[in-house]
């Protein structure tokens, strides 16, 4: 089956210093003071939250072990701290932050928030190639259908950056619209950042998608997205 909970219906916290939190879909495996959290579903995915960090903040200066990272700018605009060096950031940016490293985020030269997810996933070992990656570099890819996808970090065995993902992606379904089925053998998260539509599930039927919704797709789910209305659909897609 698959699961849909928008990001709003998340109670916040705050993290990382100055970060409002919240909290995304997790891994099954991870220690949860609350058990009965329905969004402890994921099986090989590590897990993601949304951050959002004010104007003329920023993060903490922080590390992980063992845990590749990947924020992905929503909206605004700053600057990445990366083994000493501040890296201009903008939405639609991808940034792979390799396990073990030090890194921080900064928007103090900003008025407006700075929002990201922070996508999160276990690997053996520290690591890896520092990377931004903007899906307006990336060639696009149609379907054959209704949908474009940009694939703006591949795994580090295809020539890209991952260690323990299969790829994060974006997904525009155009207005009218519907993408091509899909079945993957990959567990898939999608995550609406601009527009609705439905997501229709083979054998399971049709539920509304719209912008801020976590969509938990397991293993071998089969699906398309149809877009009914007159904007672009677009979507995040993390998979493992």
């Amino acid at each position: 089956m698959i699961y849909l909970r928008n990001w709003r219906d998340v109670q916040p916290k705050i993290a990382h210093l100055s970060a409002v939190h919240w909290g995304g879909l997790r891994s099954r495996s991870d220690d949860d003071p609350n058990p009965d959290d329905d969004r402890d579903r994921l099986e090989r995915l590590g897990g993601f939250a949304r951050h959002a960090l004010q104007g003329r903040k920023t993060s903490d200066h922080h590390k992980h072990e063992n845990l590749e990272q990947v924020y992905y700018v929503l909206s605004g605009g700053g600057e990445v701290l990366y083994d000493d060096e501040r890296f201009r950031v903008a939405a639609g940016d991808a940034i792979y932050l390799p396990s073990g490293t030090y890194h921080q985020m900064f928007n103090d030269d900003n008025d407006d928030w700075l929002e990201h997810h922070v996508i999160s996933q276990r690997v053996e070992g520290n690591g890896g190639t520092f990377a931004i990656r903007s899906w307006r570099q990336v060639s696009p890819q149609g379907d054959g259908e209704g949908a474009i996808r940009w694939r703006q970090l591949a795994p580090e065995a295809d020539g890209g950056y991952l260690r323990g993902m299969a790829a994060i992606d974006r997904e525009a379904v155009q207005p009218g619209g519907s993408s091509t089925w899909h079945q993957e053998q990959v567990e898939q998260v999608y995550y609406g950042l601009e527009g609705k539509g439905v997501i229709e599930v083979e054998e399971q039927g049709e539920r509304d998608y719209t912008e801020g919704d976590m969509v938990h797709l397991p293993v071998g789910t089969r699906f398309r997205i149809r877009n009914q209305s007159q904007d672009w659909l677009v979507s995040l897609i993390m998979a493992a």
